[in-house]
C-alpha cells in the first residue's frame, strides 16, 4: 500500500513538472503569415476586403485575419475567411464555426465530411455545412490547418496541440473558411463553386501560412 502511495505521488509530481514545462516553454514560428501573398484578382476572380466587426475580432483573438468577398467569372460571390493563431495556448484556441454560427443567427441544418480535390491531385478532408438564417441559405466549407496538415474536427485540433507541445514544436494553426450563397437550395452547385475557388487560390493560401 505504501508503495502504491509513493508511486501515485511520484506520478503527480512528474505530471506537474511536465505540465509546467509545456505551459512556459514554447517554440515560436520561424516566420509570420503573409496574407499579401493571396491575390485579390486572379483567374477572373475579383476580390475586395470585408471588415469584421470589432467584437468578433476581440472574441476570435487571432493574430492575423483576412476576410474577403470574391466575385467569380459568372458573377457569383464567394466569401473567404482566414484566421491565423500564433499559439493555441492560454486562451487563444480557435473558435469553431459550430459555436460561432448559432451565435450569429445562423442555423446549421447539416454538417458532413467533404473531400476537397485540389488541382495537384491533393485531397483534403474538410467540413461541409448547410446553413440558413431567415430567408438566406449558404454552403460553407471549413477546416483547420496546422503543421500536421489539414484537420477536420475540433477534437483532432486539440490532439494536434498536445502532440506539438510534447515535441516542442510551434502550436500555431489557422482556420480556413469559404462560404457561398445557396438561397436557390442547390447546395451541390454551391459546393462546386467553393471548390472551384479553392482550386485557384489554395496554393497561394498555403504559401501565406508559415507551416
Amino acid at each position: 500500500m505504501k508503495r502504491k502511495y509513493l508511486i501515485s505521488i511520484l506520478l503527480i509530481l512528474v505530471g506537474g513538472i511536465i505540465g509546467n514545462i509545456l505551459r512556459f516553454t514554447e517554440r515560436q514560428p520561424e516566420r509570420p503569415p503573409d496574407f499579401d501573398l493571396i491575390p485579390f484578382n486572379y483567374a477572373d476572380y475579383t476580390g475586395t476586403n470585408l471588415v469584421l466587426a470589432e467584437f468578433a475580432v476581440e472574441t476570435l483573438k487571432a493574430n492575423r485575419i483576412t476576410m474577403r468577398d470574391y466575385v467569380s467569372p459568372d458573377g457569383g460571390h464567394v466569401e473567404f475567411f482566414l484566421a491565423y493563431f500564433k499559439s493555441q495556448k492560454y486562451g487563444s484556441q480557435i473558435h469553431s464555426p459550430k459555436h460561432c454560427l448559432p451565435g450569429g443567427g445562423w442555423r446549421i441544418d447539416q454538417i458532413e465530411p467533404y473531400r476537397l480535390r485540389l488541382p495537384d491531385g491533393q485531397l483534403k478532408n474538410v467540413n461541409r455545412l448547410s446553413i440558413s438564417a431567415k430567408n438566406r441559405k449558404s454552403l460553407m466549407l471549413y477546416w483547420f490547418e496546422t503543421r500536421s496538415g489539414e484537420i477536420r474536427s475540433e477534437y483532432g485540433l486539440k490532439l494536434d496541440l498536445v502532440k506539438n507541445s510534447l515535441f516542442f514544436r510551434p502550436t500555431d494553426a489557422a482556420i480556413i473558411r469559404v462560404t457561398v450563397d445557396a438561397t436557390d437550395g442547390d447546395f451541390d452547385k454551391a459546393a462546386r463553386r467553393a471548390e472551384d475557388f479553392l482550386r485557384y487560390f489554395y496554393p497561394s493560401i498555403a504559401k501565406s501560412l508559415p507551416f
